[in-house]
């Protein structure tokens, strides 16, 4: 009876509670959509306010002699692009502001306000105000800090000017064991390796004698060190780039409007510039280059959109202004002595787009574009300088640089049939260099005249007499496309393209192009599938042939005294200029393909090509071996064939899991190339799994390997000449032998066909392989649906091998004492190339975020961050003190660091 009694009001309670839930949920799935429909029709502002503590815990390693100025616990590379460089608190500043009159409302204006890494150096701020269907303005502002380098290191003065200059306690230096006698320890050539304290008071081999450092040696290396690493101090190096933009539209009606825009950003900083002072031995220094530039874009448009077509006239002008005209240093050696350099020119450039689209029928659409460019630099030269002293001089006051640049591009699409597309595409653009060709001659700096000029009476020998190269090109290139659909799970595309490049310099006197016409036919093909319903496929092949006329005496474009018979100097007697010459022959700059002739060459041939030699310098008015290699090749401007494979999986298997896959396999083969770019190849594998387990819980893992490998060739060739005492040793007829005997047993054949010995042949195989893994992981709803936390891991590892293969000749150090024959007579030894060191990156990112709902309006954020790298470049061990003896170190180090930050942030929408 109490059962019975009792079962009517568990029934009641149960319909209550059943009733409460039916209600709640009523209730909840109204206050979701009013959510939403709050969301979309009432956007919020949010504004988020917090602090970021950075800790590098372990900075970048330093082995230098000269602290970091800005202390030890900084991190630069960390904070290469996120502005995270320093230790200790930076704010968090965000905010997302809208309004503006409600959705409901006849008030159809509307404004948003953001701002992002308001506490950074990588700041961003925008604002957007218009009515709909009237008008819209906005306006942005954005910063972007690059941090190259703060273990750089200069003695120079002078950051924040152009003009650099050595310390007054400057002490030029050297290390006299070296270059001075075995009795006085006297030197006057400067050598950088005197600033090591361990490479500078090392014992020397000169002239096969050792010479230790004496004490007065090793006290003026002590004195000229504590005079010289003193001046040592830290630049920064890091490029800072702000932009301001304005814009606005208006719509005239519903078919047309016009909008503007005007955007100027502003680069200021400093970067590496390497330069030399043309002395006997080309002293080298890294300056902190300053930059400070401004470039000004503007944009017009005039857009009118049609039922059928659409129409759009624009102009676009680019204002560049570099403020840094020129830079100016002491020479390391004699810095009464200096150097100029100058900066990239101001320049304007001015374009006028049509575009323009009509669709012919609903199947088919044309849409076309034509441009035309004026591209114009008129900065004024730097100085005469020393050429002053030239009667010859400059031919003007500045360049005169015009390029005009028009082009065309149509493309009409058409679906043929409810399976067949079809799109053509052409385009065409003419790079028109209008630049006027002048003949420069100019005097390397801090060098006096010598020698006899071969066409200029009163010029010395050393008179360098280049004229410029205004390059143009034209290009036309074709694109079809056809995409069938074959039935409901398959698909085909193929393809075909069709390029011809032809380039010239108006005004040369000769070819100035390596390649003048370049030809490229590319076939492609592809394949879409869906292999079931949780399976797509898709592969995908392209071959592509590049045919190159290539021309090997184009250099000689720079040098129109190449065509003018020389009377003076080295060239007296010749009857031909240099290129009737080389034409006659069949010849390039680089002369026969030939050792030692027999029979010593007479006329043209012996000057020209002394000893089947190279072109000689002064008999084409250059100072510098600009002849090409024969058989060289630039990877640009070379026959290639190149083959492309693109594969990729998307497996579904369930509705919480899902694995991506692709593989794609990339080969350059320039089959004609004997030396330059021979070939290169790459894969790719990515792999990515998803598990999203509900909408609250998922995670994911990727993986991706590169793996890319090229293959480069040169050759290191030398002089013909006959044997001569000079060629062995005085006094040492025995020492004639080279060990291990490689390509040759004796000097004799060494120097007799130095210029074809296939031991100076040399290549080298890049291999760079790069294995990336990541795991990202979310969880929503935690602490009664309050925490949302995400995780990021990922970890990679680069790898770079240089393999190299050839060698080099290297004198017997001893062979030279005269009272001396050493064992097997040994005057040169063969060194075989060795692979380089392997250089290694690892590095370690993890990230950890949190979100706690205070409210509905208001949340916390924490946030945790992890990096770790670490490098071993052997390129920075050049850049330490001791490693060379005419160029400045910079004591630069490779990046390793251990980072953590913490950050905490409260959000409020409203």
């Amino acid at each position: 009876m109490k059962t019975n009694m009792n079962r009517f009001p568990v029934r009641l309670s149960v319909a209550a509670v059943h009733s409460a839930m039916v209600a709640m949920a009523m209730v909840s799935a109204a206050q979701a959509q009013d959510a939403t429909v709050e969301e979309l029709t009432q956007p919020r502002s949010t504004v988020e306010i917090g602090a970021m503590y950075v800790n590098p815990t372990n900075n970048e390693n330093r082995n230098n002699v000269v602290p970091n100025s800005n202390g030890s616990n900084t991190s630069y590379k960390f904070g290469e692009y996120n502005g995270l460089q320093k230790q200790g608190t930076t704010a968090i500043l965000n905010f997302d502001l809208r309004g503006g009159g409600s959705y409901d409302s006849e008030d159809a204006t509307r404004y948003h306000i953001t701002g992002t890494d308001l506490g950074l150096e990588t700041r961003n701020l925008s604002a957007d105000f218009g009515k709909q269907g009237s008008y819209r303005i906005n306006l942005g502002y954005d910063e972007l800090l690059r941090n190259r380098s703060d273990t750089y290191q200069t003695p120079y003065l002078g950051e924040g000017g152009n003009s650099f200059l050595l310390p007054s306690n400057w002490v030029k230096p050297i290390v006299p064991q070296a270059s001075g006698t075995a009795t006085t320890n006297t030197s006057t050539s400067t050598n950088l390796r005197g600033l090591d304290p361990t490479a500078g008071t090392a014992n020397a081999l000169v002239n096969g004698v050792v010479v230790p450092p004496t004490a007065a040696t090793l006290n003026k290396l002590a004195g000229n060190r504590a005079a010289d690493l003193a001046d040592f101090r830290n630049v920064n190096l890091y490029t800072k780039r702000s932009a301001t933009s304005a814009g606005a539209s208006i719509e005239i009606d519903n078919q047309w409007n016009i909008k503007a825009s005007i955007k100027r950003e502003n680069k200021t900083g400093y970067k590496p510039l390497s330069v030399v002072t043309s002395q006997v031995s080309e002293y080298a220094v890294t300056l902190a280059d300053p930059i400070n530039q401004t470039t000004d874009q503007y944009n017009v448009s005039l857009n009118y959109r049609g039922a059928k077509s659409f129409f759009s006239a624009e102009y676009y002008g680019s204002l560049f202004v570099n403020d840094v005209k020129s830079v100016t240093w002491n020479d390391i050696s004699d810095p009464t002595k200096t150097g100029t350099i100058a900066g990239a020119p101001s320049n304007q450039f001015h374009q006028i787009n049509l575009t323009g689209g009509y669709t012919i029928s609903p199947a088919t659409k044309f849409v076309w574009n034509a441009s035309t460019a004026r591209n114009t630099q008129d900065e004024a030269f730097v100085t005469a300088g020393q050429n002053a002293q030239f009667p010859l001089g400059l031919p003007g006051t500045s360049l005169q640089g015009v390029v005009v640049t028009t082009g065309f591009n149509a493309k009409l699409t058409s679906k043929a049939t409810q399976s067949l597309g079809l799109t053509a595409n052409f385009k065409y653009e003419n790079r028109d260099n209008q630049t006027p060709i002048n003949t420069y001659y100019f005097q390397d700096a801090n060098e006096t005249k010598s020698g006899v000029n071969a066409w200029l009476a009163g010029q010395g020998s050393n008179l360098n007499m280049y004229a410029n190269r205004a390059y143009s090109k034209k290009l036309s290139q074709l694109n079809l496309d056809a995409d069938y659909k074959v039935n409901r799970d398959n698909a085909l595309k193929f393809g075909y393209d069709a390029q011809q490049i032809d380039r010239s310099c108006n005004g040369s006197w000769i070819n100035c192009a390596d390649a003048p016409t370049t030809k490229e036919n590319t076939l492609r093909a592809q394949w879409r599938s869906k292999l079931t319903d949780d399976l797509d496929a898709r592969l995908g092949y392209a071959r592509s042939a590049r045919t190159v006329n290539y021309d090997e005496n184009a250099f000689l474009a720079l040098t129109p005294y190449a065509n003018v018979i020389p009377t003076l100097g080295a060239g007296v007697g010749a009857t031909q200029s240099a290129y009737t010459f080389l034409m006659a022959n069949g010849l390039t700059g680089f002369g026969p393909l030939a050792g030692l002739p027999s029979t010593a060459l007479t006329g043209n041939a012996a000057i020209y090509s002394p000893n089947n030699n190279i072109l000689p310098q002064a008999l084409y008015g250059s100072r510098n071996n600009i002849n090409e290699l024969i058989g060289m090749r630039r990877f640009n401007m070379a026959d290639r064939n190149r083959d492309k494979l693109r594969t990729s999986l998307n497996w579904q298997a369930t509705d919480a899991f899902s694995l991506t896959a692709s593989y794609d396999y990339d080969k350059d083969n320039y089959q004609n190339s004997l030396y330059g770019l021979q070939g290169s190849q790459g894969r790719t594998l990515n792999v990515e799994g998803a598990y999203d387990v509900s909408e609250n819980f998922g995670t994911s893992v990727f993986y991706s390997n590169e793996d890319k490998t090229s293959t480069s060739a040169g050759d290191a060739y030398g002089s013909n000449a006959p044997l001569t005492a000079t060629n062995v040793y005085v006094g040492n007829a025995g020492n004639t032998n080279i060990s291990p005997s490689v390509c040759y047993g004796t000097i004799a054949g060494k120097v007799r066909d130095a210029k074809t010995d296939p031991c100076l042949n040399w290549s080298n195989q890049m291999h760079d392989k790069v294995d990336t893994l990541g795991w990202t992981l979310k969880q929503k709803g935690l602490l009664s649906g309050k925490l949302d936390l995400s995780t990021t891991l990922v970890w990679s590892r680069a790898r770079t091998d240089i393999d190299v293969t050839g060698g080099s000749y290297i004198a017997n150090p001893l062979a030279s004492i005269t009272a001396v024959v050493q064992p097997g007579g040994i005057a040169n030894y063969y060194i075989a190339a060795s692979a380089f060191p392997t250089i290694t990156t690892d590095t370690t990112e993890l990230r950890i975020t949190g979100r706690y709902a205070l409210d509905k309006k208001s949340a916390v954020r924490l946030s945790y961050g992890y990096s770790m790298t670490k490098a071993v470049d052997w390129s920075y061990d050049g850049y330490q003190f001791g490693t060379g003896t005419n160029f400045m170190p910079t004591n630069e180090q490779a990046p390793n660091y251990t980072v953590q930050n913490l950050g905490v942030a409260y959000t409020f929408s409203f």
